[in-house]
C-alpha cells in the first residue's frame, strides 16, 4: 500500500487553505503541487477543465512531455474515472474503480505504464452547480495503490480547489463556461483574500509602541508596564516600590494562614486531650 504521509492537522489545514485562497491560476497550480505531495505522497498532478471532446490541462506538475497529448487523443475521450466522477461526484482511483483483476488489463493502466506511472486518482472540481473540472494525480509505485485515506485527503484538496475556482470566476480570471482565461492573473480591483487582509492589518516596526487609550481592565497592567492611563510611557517606579503591593499581599496571606491554623488547633484540642486521657487511664479486665 502507498503509505499515507504523516502530517499534523495544522499542516493539513495550511495546505488546504493555501489552495482555497489562490488568487490566480498559477498560484492555484503551485498550491496544489505543494499540497498533493505532502498530503498524499503523489509525484505528479494535473488540473483539467472539462471542455469539448477531451479534458483540457490548465495547470500541472511532474507530468512528462507528451503525456497530455497522448491522453487527450486517446483515453481522454472516454476516461472511466471522469465518467465515474460525473455520475457519482466523488473521488475515485483506477484500481478501486476497475478492481484488482481488471486494473492491470485496462487501457488506463497501459497509458500510465507507458509514461512511468502505475496508479492514478481523480476528484471533482466544482463551479457553481456543476462539475467543471477534475484534479488528477498519479504515482509510479506499482505495489502501493491508493487507499481510502488518500481519497479522503484528495477530497479535501478538491473542495479547496473548487472554492478557489469560484473566487477566480468571480474575479473574472476563470470563465464559468470556457475555463481559465489567457494569462490567468488576478484582475485589478479584486478584493484581497482573508490571509492578505490579516497580513496587511498587522502592525509593522514600532507600531505597537504608539499611545492608545486603555480600557478599565488594562490599567493594572499599564501600571506594571510603566504607562499612564492614556497609554503613554511614564517614569518607571523603582523595583522596591513596584514590589510593595506584592509583599503586602504576601504578608496578609501569611497572617490569614496563621489565624486559620490557630482556630483549627483550638477546635481540635479538646478531642486530642480526651483521647490522650483515655490512653493514659488503666485498662479494666473483663
Amino acid at each position: 500500500m502507498l503509505r499515507v504521509p504523516h502530517i499534523p492537522e495544522c499542516r493539513l489545514a495550511e495546505c488546504t487553505i493555501a489552495v482555497a485562497e489562490s488568487r490566480s491560476v498559477e498560484a492555484l497550480g503551485a498550491a496544489c503541487g505543494r499540497a498533493i505531495g505532502q498530503i498524499t505522497g503523489s509525484s505528479a498532478f494535473g488540473l483539467y477543465w472539462l471542455d469539448g471532446d477531451a479534458p483540457r490541462l490548465f495547470a500541472g506538475g511532474g507530468i512528462p512531455d507528451g503525456f497530455d497529448d497522448d491522453y487527450r487523443s486517446g483515453l481522454g475521450r472516454c476516461d472511466p474515472l471522469i465518467d465515474s466522477i460525473l455520475s457519482r461526484g466523488r473521488v475515485v482511483d483506477g484500481r478501486s474503480l476497475l478492481g484488482a483483476y481488471c486494473w492491470p488489463r485496462s487501457t488506463t493502466y497501459d497509458l500510465l505504464r507507458t509514461w512511468g506511472f502505475n496508479n492514478d486518482m481523480c476528484g471533482p472540481l466544482r463551479l457553481e452547480d456543476r462539475i467543471a473540472g477534475v484534479f488528477y494525480t498519479g504515482t509510479p509505485d506499482g505495489y502501493a495503490p491508493y487507499t481510502s485515506a488518500h481519497r479522503q485527503r484528495m477530497d479535501l484538496l478538491c473542495r479547496a480547489g473548487s472554492l478557489a475556482l469560484t473566487n477566480l470566476a468571480k474575479s473574472g480570471i476563470v470563465d464559468a463556461r470556457t475555463g481559465p482565461r489567457p494569462g490567468g492573473h488576478a484582475l485589478s480591483g479584486v478584493a484581497p483574500s482573508p490571509c492578505e487582509q490579516f497580513t496587511a492589518a498587522r502592525p509593522r516596526g514600532r507600531a505597537l509602541d504608539l499611545p492608545r487609550p486603555l480600557e478599565q481592565g488594562d490599567r493594572a497592567v499599564a501600571r506594571d508596564l510603566g504607562r499612564d492611563g492614556q497609554g503613554s510611557r511614564r517614569q518607571p517606579l523603582p523595583a522596591s516600590r513596584r514590589l510593595e503591593p506584592h509583599r503586602a499581599r504576601g504578608a496578609a496571606a501569611k497572617r490569614d494562614c496563621a489565624a486559620i491554623g490557630a482556630v483549627t488547633r483550638r477546635r481540635l484540642r479538646p478531642s486530642f486531650e480526651a483521647q490522650r486521657t483515655q490512653e493514659r487511664s488503666p485498662r479494666t479486665s473483663g
